[in-house]
């Protein structure tokens, strides 16, 4: 017969086995509300730097540790990099680091993206000791765990050493590797976000630059009320802010001026130079100087102090309304089209000096036509010619010329026509280039 004594014997390690189990219920139970912790913690800001920071500090204190960092992947330079360190380390120290994939204890992490337990780093070949030499700081135990991100390790968390002395353990390491991809999910949306903000940010910049581009184009065209002159323009970027420029203007002889340029580069550089580029061709035409002229000042002043590496190819064409007398000059741009009122369309004005703002003594000769009335022409931006079609094929010159001999009469209906004829081409097809056009007719 069992005696109270042998019965309270055997109660006693089954207590001690339940006190066990409350025990390890109850760090599960912190474990989850460590978690939940971080997770509240890393939803409350998108700076990198700052959700690293309050992380890390996290990290050291759940995980009862002396240090903690993270080190992120730097793709260019193949390499993990030190972002963030906490406790008794030197910070600056070992942002100077930079460790291979396969080396030390992070770098074995970051190529097998397992977690790793290292009970004592002296026992360890793959302990990479130069941030302890950097810092001062002395490793005994470490925890390390893969930051990961879709299928992606991004970076590496690290804990060193258990403030009790004692190594980490397998539930720790279990811990910290559900505690890093918290952390990578952090880091990935504070990146999100970051580049989100840049996006905004650069899309601002384009819009305003886009904004005052086009302050800088004509806002009317002149307009005659004796009918002896037409004028028409269409300008189109393929990026919210283009490198084609055109101007109209009124010379004080009572000429009328028109032309066409078309930037080198795309973006907010091109803009910049062509919103420079008009400026300084109406200060240079204002006094109605020949047209060969007014190329030679404006490529002598981009010349000098110009932006490196920015040239525009430029024409510009000068109408006599009372004789129809034209004056072309051409710096490295396409030839204009001639419209005659009989029909047929041919090149005129070809190039008679290289892009403004690239040789600052170029000569720009002038090309002397005489319209009859009802002519027209057609000044345009190699947009017009480098057109594609839904099967990659540029519209062309044979196109453009046959879209302008086969035009209505008038400046209006010459650019009408050739605009039709691209877009019956092109079908609404993606384009990579600015396309610009100026017509101007004389008479009936």
């Amino acid at each position: 017969m069992r005696t109270a004594a042998g019965a309270k014997r055997a109660a006693r390690p089954r207590a001690a086995g339940k006190t066990q189990q409350m025990r390890a219920l109850r760090e599960r139970v912190d474990n989850l509300a460590h978690l939940m912790e971080v997770t509240a913690l890393i939803s409350s800001t998108l700076d990198l730097d700052e959700v690293l920071q309050r992380v890390m500090k996290l990290a050291k204190e759940i995980m009862g540790a002396e240090a903690a960092s993270v080190m992120l992947w730097n793709e260019a330079e193949q390499c993990l990099e030190f972002q963030t360190s906490v406790g008794d380390v030197g910070v600056e120290e070992l942002k100077t680091i930079r460790v291979p994939k396969g080396k030390g204890i992070a770098g074995s992490v970051m190529e097998s993206s397992q977690p790793l337990l290292v009970a004592d780093v002296r026992k360890d070949a793959r302990f990479f000791a130069q941030a302890d030499e950097k810092t001062g700081f002395v490793t005994r135990s470490i925890l390390a765990a893969p930051l990961i991100v879709h299928d992606k390790v991004i970076g590496v968390g690290e804990v060193l050493n258990h403030m009790d002395g004692r190594p980490f353990t397998e539930l720790d390491l279990q811990l910290f590797f559900s505690f890093c991809r918290q952390v990578a999910v952090a880091i990935e949306n504070a990146r999100l976000h970051k580049a989100e903000v840049r996006r905004h940010l650069l899309d601002q910049q384009m819009e305003m630059a886009a904004s005052i581009q086009k302050s800088f184009l004509p806002a009317a065209l002149p307009v005659d009320g004796a009918g002896r002159f037409e004028l028409g323009a269409f300008s189109r970027s393929a990026q919210e802010v283009g490198g084609d420029l055109y101007c109209v203007t009124s010379l004080p002889d009572g000429r009328l001026g028109a032309c066409v340029g078309d930037v080198s580069g795309k973006g907010i550089p091109a803009a910049l130079y062509m919103a420079r580029v008009v400026s300084e061709f109406r200060l240079f035409c204002s006094g109605g100087a020949p047209a060969g002229e007014v190329l030679e000042s404006l490529n002598q002043s981009l010349s000098q102090g110009g932006m490196r590496g920015m040239f525009v190819t430029f024409a510009y064409a000068v109408l006599n309304p009372a004789s129809g007398a034209l004056q072309v000059a051409n710096a490295g741009h396409l030839p204009l089209i001639l419209a005659e009122k009989g029909g047929g369309a041919r090149f005129v004005g070809g190039a008679a000096g290289p892009p403004i703002g690239m040789l600052g003594r170029a000569k720009f000769r002038e090309e002397a036509l005489n319209l009859s009335p009802g002519d027209a022409v057609l000044i345009y931006s190699d947009g017009i010619l480098e057109a594609r079609g839904k099967d990659r094929e540029l519209f062309g010159e044979e196109r453009l010329l046959a879209a302008a001999a086969g035009a209505p009469r008038g400046a209006s209906g010459l650019l009408s026509g050739v605009h039709e004829a691209v877009e019956r081409f092109t079908r609404d097809a993606p384009q990579a280039d600015d396309m610009t056009m100026v017509s101007l007719s004389w008479g009936e």
